[in-house]
């Protein structure tokens, strides 16, 4: 075995769980014509979007045809792992961002796209860095959407419940009580079977209004840690609101949650943008739109949680580059970015684009005081990541059977052991 299958099989064995299950089928793969690109994505619900997308695409450029093959996000890592360690993966591959992105530059498997992809000078910093080389600065991927979070809200339940968007977080809990009292789910929220990560993301919604835009650069440099009791009352208040939350709520996953918001019966929701284009799609008629998290006081300027969603990148393997690279270069053009604005409704990764979606016009305003995602972008590069704690250990501490302080205390110690602060 060479030292670069070895390097390679080590790299990847970072990415858990591989599913070995998976390499029978993938040997079974039909051969590709040279002008047909394979593009691999985990977002099944954007699959109708992307397909229209790549329509048009195709219309201008004849000579290729894209195959887009999508998977379910719990097993595309190990479908995607299991390929190239087999050497049969995609042409371009949606990658995950961030520390989930190094094992498959660590292990050779993508070309760097600084030299062939010039449209990437046009991206800000906010989309790039989840498509960067830790160790050489390079970018590997084409970034899609730099996402943000609030609070998702029904606009016709707040309108016949007399409810006004919360000035501050006593409105806020005001709000709750009265939807409860109307016999309406507060917030549509719950954690079970491997949903914990969109507790996550709750703790991502309500934290900058707690530890301020700062925070960030305070804990990257080791000024804060996860101890800081400014990231603790983030934990506190998104257990304390419990009582809001769906019933029973440690036995809802992510899917029923949504379904609740999306059907009417829970007048909020904790999301990223993301969900603006699926909850468009389930229920056309579904009238939203979202605000960030309030804060005690009501004059506080307030801050949102964005981070770079992911990228697209070019399997060094391929054999069809040449066409994979053109569909890249479309994919970081600012074309792209206004179908994908249009087509999805969640803000792309160029901010040159025209915005026609209400609801993604007031997450792009709200981007404009935001924050790094905190667990996301400065915590999840090595393992144990301060996401894999948070997860394991949220819902307990939601049941008030973990302390908050407990909580941040096991994400700081597990984090401690590989991340060194920037000095």
């Amino acid at each position: 075995m060479s030292m670069l299958s070895i390097h390679r099989r080590a790299a990847l064995g970072l990415i858990g769980g591989l599913a070995a299950a998976c390499a029978g089928s993938l040997s079974t793969l039909p051969a590709r014509a040279d002008s047909t690109v394979t593009l691999w994505s985990w977002r099944t619900e954007d699959q109708a979007a992307m397909n229209r997308i790549f329509e048009a695409f195709e219309k201008k450029n004849p000579g290729i045809k894209v195959d887009i093959q999508f998977t379910p996000d719990a097993d595309y890592q190990n479908r995607l792992s299991t390929a190239l360690r087999g050497g049969r993966g995609p042409d371009i591959a949606q990658l995950k961002a961030y520390g989930e992105l190094q094992p498959f530059i660590e292990g050779g498997y993508l070309d760097a796209l600084d030299d062939s992809v010039a449209e990437l000078k046009n991206m800000p910093d906010a989309a790039l860095g989840g498509a960067r080389g830790r160790a050489d600065g390079k970018l590997y991927g084409v970034p899609y959407s730099v996402p943000m979070m609030g609070v998702f809200y029904n606009e016709d339940i707040f309108a016949v419940q007399g409810i006004e968007i919360p000035k501050s977080y006593k409105d806020f809990v005001a709000a709750c009580e009265k939807l409860k009292a109307a016999g309406v789910t507060p917030i549509a929220n719950g954690g079970a079977n491997g949903s914990a990560w969109e507790l996550e993301i709750g703790v991502g919604v309500i934290g900058p209004t707690l530890y301020g835009p700062g925070f960030y650069d305070e804990m990257m440099s080791g000024k804060a840690t996860f101890e800081d009791p400014r990231y603790v009352a983030a934990l506190k208040r998104f257990a304390e609101l419990k009582p809001y939350y769906s019933d029973g709520f440690a036995g809802i996953d992510y899917t029923t949650a949504t379904q609740q918001f999306i059907g009417g019966k829970a007048a909020m929701f904790f999301g990223g943008s993301f969900e603006n284009g699926s909850f468009k799609s389930q229920n056309p008629k579904l009238k939203f739109s979202l605000f960030p998290f309030p804060a005690d006081d009501a004059s506080t300027k307030l801050y949102t949680s964005a981070f770079s969603d992911g990228s697209y990148g070019l399997v060094s393997e391929s054999q069809n580059k040449e066409a994979a690279t053109k569909v890249l270069n479309y994919m970081a053009s600012a074309e792209f970015a206004q179908a994908f604005a249009d087509e999805l409704g969640w803000p792309p990764a160029r901010t040159d684009v025209t915005v026609k979606d209400p609801v993604l016009a007031k997450m792009m305003e709200m981007a404009k005081n935001s924050t790094p995602y905190l667990t996301l972008v400065g915590f999840r590069w090595q393992a144990p990541t301060a996401s894999s704690v948070l997860q394991s250990e949220i819902i307990d501490m939601v049941e008030g059977n973990v302390a908050p302080e407990k909580l941040a205390a096991d994400m700081q110690a597990a984090v401690a052991t590989w991340f060194k602060p920037k000095q």
